[in-house]
This record gives structure tokens, C-alpha cells and sequence, in this order.
């Protein structure tokens, strides 16, 4: 087992094989498929968090994107290494059969649960897990959020009886799936959901793109080439580090404007994701989120979190909300306001009138992330963040939101945090960072450009 000294977590990593493998599947990668570079590498900080020792959380990132959108694409970068499980037709029931034309004794032959053990999960059609009536989700769902938990699943049918596995069953998991609806996200909600997703960019594609796809190598031969690198990456990776469970992380070298940023995103989350009266705790999103940048940071051959390892964080964290709260928190933060006209809320959730989306902007107000406004006849209604997550406002998260800014080069002080807090809605308001007109040299501090204000008092939705 291998021990991550402390170390500047701005400090440019050396020439170390690790190093040069991923600047090689960078490479590659960026010269066959502009732009998919980014959800190649938090899958592959997916199946670096199976390197942490004390990784309690299995992470799941589920790639969503209309068809063409590439998302089969990156998981089939994967496919084939001996660290993935690769299956095409998956369904929850698989981690623990009760398939009454199989012998009991047989059972264990065909259970997915202990073949996924240690291992990544790739399954690119997902599209069927997420539909269906309330009932078969909820099912499907209950299961998937058991296993989840990394302990093993244990399950009764009037067939076989009791059967299952108990003990360390972490694995990671990258799938793939169209865009889900709001039923989907209800019945998560409901159950507390373990997965996270990563929105892919459906960008427009002209006929000029068309017609250079025609000069370049064909699509299979491009896939084969970034394949190879991006596995022979994530065999020095496994190899660098000593395998599964054997990096032992030193959070006290995590920067603590880091892990504020990450609290802050967790927190964000999970109130986004709770369904009417019934808060999610973030403390599991928090401890997923982290575990997912400390594995962008090692796959960088860092030992420390560092601001290279937010964008990755933010991206998933405002992928995961459910759609509506996901989209008109974009809208806000790309008008560069603090509140958003309802014509322009509607149009941000698909509508083409206001009043057409009245119904789905009174929902969001009945949530714990924005108000709506109704102001009368005559007037414009609007929606705005609630009080306490007015530190979405701030240039330094907008431009987090939106991946605007690459990571500083000239990072600001981090003040001294005050006391010891004790939960996690305190810990991610201590810290205020500020920068001073003009920027020292780089001194591998902790900080963002601008200044990071603390949220107001936490306690209950907030106006």
C-alpha cells in the first residue's frame, strides 16, 4: 500500500511515466475526438477512485446525451481492459440472480455483483433502466442504491430463498443514457440516489462537419486508436499506484478553499435533488465528489487537490441536478443577473410562453433552491437563487459553472479558517478567499481569482 506524501497541490507534476501516458491519451484523444476529452477524464477519475483504500462509496457516472451525442463512445474507449466488465445488456436484477431456470448451485455462475468486484462497469445502453412505470423504477432503483453502498446485496425470492454477497464490494461504474424525465428524478429522489452523471455537449453539427469527417480516418480506426492509449494509461495508472484499495490519501494536504468549493457543490446537490419536504443529507455527495476529484487528481500524479481538479467537480455536480433546477440554474448563471425574467425561465425549460410554464416554475418555488416571483398584472415575474445559495452569484462560480476559466496560475491567500466546525453546512462557509489587485507570483497557494464570500447563515430554505 502506497502512502501519498503531503505535498503544493499547484505544483506542475513531474515527467513520470503516469504523466506522459495521460498526455499521450490527452493527445490522441483531442486529435480524433475534439471536445471529448474532458468526459474521457472523469471516467477515468471514476476508476481511480477504486485505488483509494478508504473509498466507501462505489462511483457511478452516467454519461447522458441525446443519440450522436459520443457517449457510447467514450465507454467503448474502456471496453476491453482487464479492469472493466463490460455488458451491454444490463439490468439491476443480474447483480443477484434468482432465475428460476437456473440450478441454486448454478446461481453463483451468473451473478454480475462478484464478477464487478474491484472493477469498472461499463454498460453504454442504459436507456431502459430509466424507463417504465413508477413501480418497476422504483424497484430497479431500490436495488441499484443497495449495491451502491459497496457492502454486497443480499436478496429473498420464493424460488431460491435468501442469496446474496456481504463484504467489500466496491466497484465503479461508467454507463450511458438519454436524457431522463422528471418521473426518473422523483423516484431517485425518493430513494436517495447513488448515481451521478455527466450532461454531454450536443453540440450542432453542419454539413461542413459532415463532409470533414469524410477526410480524416474512418470512426472505427479513431476508436481503435484512442482505445489504445487511453487503456494503456489506465494500465501504468493501476501499476503506478499498486492497485486496488492501495492509495492511503492524506486529506490534511487537500487545500481547505478545495474542499470548501466541493462542500459548497455537495451541498447544492443534494438540495436540488430532495424531493418536496424530504432533504437529502450532502454528506454522501460530498464524500462521492471528493473521492472524484481526488481520483482527476491522482491520474494527474498529484497527492493533493488542487483548482485543476473543480471544473471536473462542478460539471458533475450541476449535471446530476434534475433537469428543470439544472437548466434554469445555467440560464441564471450565463445572464449574468441575479434574477431571471420568467419568459427567459421558460424558454430555458423548453417552453416557448411564460405562461405555458407556469406550473414547472411554481414546482421550483416549492423547492429549496429558487424563489419565483409573481408580481402582478402588468408586471414581470422572475426567478432568483434563495438566500443561501446567493454565493452562485459570484463571478468565481459562475465561471466555474459555465468551465470559463481554466485553474489560476496566480492563486489568491486562503484566510484562516475559525474554529473547528462541526458538520458540513458550517465547513463550507468558513473560508473567504481574496486575491489583491495585482496578482504575486505564483506561490502554490491555495485560492480562486476574486473574492469568495461566506454563504449566510444556513438554517432551513432561506427567502
Amino acid at each position: 500500500m502506497s502512502t501519498l506524501p503531503p505535498a503544493e497541490p499547484a505544483v506542475k507534476a513531474e515527467e513520470t511515466d503516469l504523466v506522459r501516458a495521460l498526455e499521450s491519451a490527452q493527445q490522441t484523444v483531442e486529435e480524433h475526438f475534439p471536445g471529448l476529452w474532458p468526459a474521457v477524464a472523469v471516467g477515468l477519475s471514476a476508476c481511480a477512485t477504486l485505488l483509494l483504500k478508504d473509498n466507501a462509496n462505489p462511483t457511478a457516472i452516467i454519461y447522458v446525451g441525446g443519440p450522436g451525442s459520443s457517449k457510447t463512445t467514450v465507454v467503448e474507449l474502456f471496453a476491453g481492459h482487464p479492469q472493466c466488465y463490460l455488458s451491454d445488456n444490463f439490468t439491476p436484477a443480474a447483480f443477484v440472480s434468482h432465475a428460476a431456470s437456473v440450478p441454486r448451485q448454478a446461481l453463483a455462475n451468473v451473478d454480475l455483483l462478484p464478477r464487478i468486484q474491484h472493477k469498472v462497469l461499463l454498460t453504454p445502453e442504459l436507456a431502459i433502466l430509466f424507463r417504465g412505470k413508477e413501480d418497476e423504477l422504483t424497484k430497479r432503483f431500490s436495488i441499484i442504491t443497495r449495491v451502491l453502498d459497496g457492502q454486497g446485496l443480499q436478496t429473498d425470492s420464493g424460488t431460491h430463498g435468501q442469496r446474496g454477497y456481504r463484504g467489500d464490494y466496491l466497484f465503479a461504474w461508467l454507463g450511458c443514457t438519454t436524457p431522463l424525465d422528471r418521473g426518473v428524478w422523483r423516484v431517485m429522489a425518493q430513494l436517495g440516489s447513488r448515481l451521478f452523471f455527466w450532461a454531454m455537449d450536443d453540440q450542432e453539427v453542419g454539413e461542413s462537419d459532415l463532409l470533414a469527417a469524410d477526410e480524416g480516418p474512418p470512426y472505427r480506426e479513431n476508436v481503435e486508436r484512442c482505445r489504445d492509449d487511453v487503456q494503456a494509461f489506465l494500465s501504468v495508472l493501476f501499476a503506478t499506484y499498486g492497485g486496488v484499495r492501495s492509495v492511503r490519501w492524506d486529506r490534511k494536504a487537500d487545500p481547505k478553499p478545495i474542499r470548501t468549493w466541493i462542500a459548497k457543490l455537495a451541498s447544492l446537490l443534494a438540495a436540488s435533488r430532495s424531493d418536496g419536504q424530504i432533504p437529502e443529507n450532502p454528506r454522501r455527495a460530498y464524500a462521492v465528489l471528493s473521492n472524484l476529484a481526488r481520483g482527476h487528481a491522482m491520474i494527474h500524479d498529484r497527492h493533493a487537490l488542487a483548482e485543476a481538479d473543480l471544473p471536473l467537480v462542478a460539471h458533475v455536480a450541476v449535471s446530476t441536478m434534475p433537469t428543470p433546477a439544472r437548466a434554469i440554474l445555467l440560464a441564471l448563471v450565463r445572464s449574468g443577473r441575479r434574477t431571471l425574467k420568467a419568459k427567459a425561465a421558460a424558454a430555458a425549460l423548453g417552453y416557448r410562453k411564460p405562461d405555458s410554464a407556469r406550473d414547472a416554475l411554481q414546482r421550483l418555488n416549492e423547492g429549496r433552491i429558487f424563489k419565483y416571483v409573481e408580481r402582478g398584472t402588468g408586471k414581470p415575474s422572475y426567478v432568483r437563487l434563495r438566500r443561501r445559495w446567493a454565493w452562485c452569484e459570484t463571478p468565481d462560480c459562475r465561471d466555474l459553472l459555465l468551465n470559463r476559466r481554466p485553474p489560476t496560475k496566480n492563486p489568491g491567500v486562503c484566510a484562516s479558517p475559525p474554529a473547528q466546525p462541526q458538520d458540513l453546512a458550517q465547513r463550507h462557509s468558513d473560508c473567504v478567499v481574496t486575491v489583491p489587485s495585482t496578482h504575486p507570483p505564483d506561490n502554490g497557494r491555495c485560492g480562486l481569482n476574486g473574492r469568495l464570500s461566506p454563504p449566510p447563515p444556513v438554517g432551513g430554505q432561506g427567502a
